[in-house]
């Protein structure tokens, strides 16, 4: 489902703002804490995202601070409203806004309502309520001091973000900060559709755009040429091209598409520059939301593809030179799998690795229980129809039944040493690319 928000009065210009409600993290600002659920995870829960961007009026010696404002909707209380039979949830958050000298230059409190219908209380988990507020400054260092209260659980979480509006100097040519954006569409006339990313997190995407505005102060139209380059933390390039811009007099608003191939998990910064200056940049992040592994443990999680990846496909991902090689094949793999591309989680990456953790807990003795054989035909198959367990029968050795009804399936285990290693009467062959869930 889609909420389209067309906001024709943010800016006095051709561009009209569409914000989805599917999820897609200057750095990700964000309200975070530890989720531990998975053993084998290293997950952080966003409460919301800020985006401070600022542009300029050709005629104005200050900026307009556009502050985007994303809050995700599966960590809000919602309750029942008995009159309605919608569920609503009840927000404050405090905007102050200090400049260089610490004095509060904005200080406005929002009250905000975020209702939903019955129908779709279940779907949230994907879905964000979204926000803009804009303010007027002069030039200046600034800081927002950001304090979100769910009023439904007395819960408060802040974060603070800095950010510049830059003097006017005496270049005819002046730089907006940069907006990413996940999709750009053609309007009515000469507008355009665009999608923010507000939480500048690209790795959902197989594509992102950039998006920043010039003021020319020439009479006439003028051609310039730029470059862009992208670069992660240890400022190794990724991705550079050439920007050919023509500049009419006012403002001019410049995009730019960039595919995602080359990317890996991490912190990147973009910079737009020509052989004077950097005029205008912005940092961002690749991450998959809700990923089930580490990805400090690379070759680990590779490993465990055992289950699902051919022979062929494993060699490739394997073959990687770097580990940062290796995680962007692992990622390429698992997004050409993905049953539902348009959305930021990969279910079936999410049920994979969760049945390696769950093997992990009921299998494990000498080895990792994702090796053993129970945990192996835990992991393609689930969990079984009906197990029958013989542990002390007889004179024969313990042995368990596990019957797979819906795949019409029996598997025999058999524990020779006596201490709860279970091994396969009859090994399988012909099961190790699938998973069934």
């Amino acid at each position: 489902m889609r909420y389209t928000n067309l906001i024709s009065d943010m800016k006095k210009n051709t561009v009209l703002f569409v914000i989805l409600f599917t999820v897609f993290f200057s750095y990700p600002v964000s309200g975070q804490i530890i989720d531990k659920t998975l053993n084998n995870a290293n997950l952080y829960k966003e409460y919301f995202f800020l985006d401070p961007l600022v542009f300029y009026d050709k005629d104005s010696t200050g900026g307009k601070l556009d502050l985007y404002i994303e809050i995700l909707q599966q960590n809000l209380m919602f309750k029942k409203n008995s009159a309605t039979g919608d569920f609503e949830a009840n927000l404050d958050f405090v905007i102050a806004i200090k400049n260089s000298k610490n004095s509060i230059v904005v200080n406005q409190a929002n009250t905000e309502l975020v209702s939903i219908p019955k129908s779709d209380i279940k779907r949230i988990e994907d879905r964000s309520y979204f926000s803009l507020k804009q303010f007027n400054l002069p030039p200046e260092y600034y800081t927002i001091n950001f304090t979100l209260r769910d009023k439904n659980n007395n819960t408060e979480y802040k974060k603070d973000v800095s950010f510049a509006v830059k003097e006017r100097g005496i270049d005819n040519l002046f730089f907006s900060d940069v907006m990413l954006l996940s999709d750009v569409k053609a309007g009515a006339g000469k507008e355009k559709e665009i999608t923010p990313l507000i939480n500048n997190n690209v790795g959902s995407l197989k594509e992102f755009y950039f998006f920043f505005e010039v003021i020319s102060k020439y009479d006439t139209a003028v051609n310039r040429a730029y470059y862009y380059k992208i670069t992660d933390d240890k400022s190794k390039t990724l991705y550079q091209d050439t920007l050919t811009c023509e500049f009419l007099p006012g403002v001019n608003q410049i995009f730019q598409k960039i595919p995602t191939d080359n990317l890996y998990i991490g912190n990147f910064k973009l910079e737009v520059y020509d052989s004077r200056a950097l005029h205008t940049g912005k940092y961002f992040t690749y991450k998959w939301g809700n990923i089930p592994v580490n990805m400090n443990d690379i070759d680990l999680a590779i490993n465990q593809l055992v289950y699902v990846a051919t022979e062929d496909e494993l060699d490739k991902i394997k073959e990687g030179k770097t580990k940062e090689e290796r995680q962007r094949r692992f990622v390429k793999f698992w997004r050409d799998k993905d049953p539902s591309p348009k959305t930021p989680k990969n279910e079936l990456m999410m049920e994979y690795y969760n049945r390696i953790k769950i093997a992990n807990e009921r299998y494990s003795h000498y080895v990792e229980g994702w090796k053993t054989d129970m945990g192996m035909v835990f992991i393609i198959f689930g969990n079984p129809g009906n197990i029958e367990r013989h542990p002390f029968d007889g004179n024969s050795k313990p042995y368990e039944i596990w019957d797979y009804y819906n795949v019409n399936r029996q598997f025999i285990f058999i524990d020779d040493s006596g201490y709860g290693d279970y091994r396969l009467l009859t090994p399988i062959w012909d099961e190790r690319t699938k998973i069934r869930y």
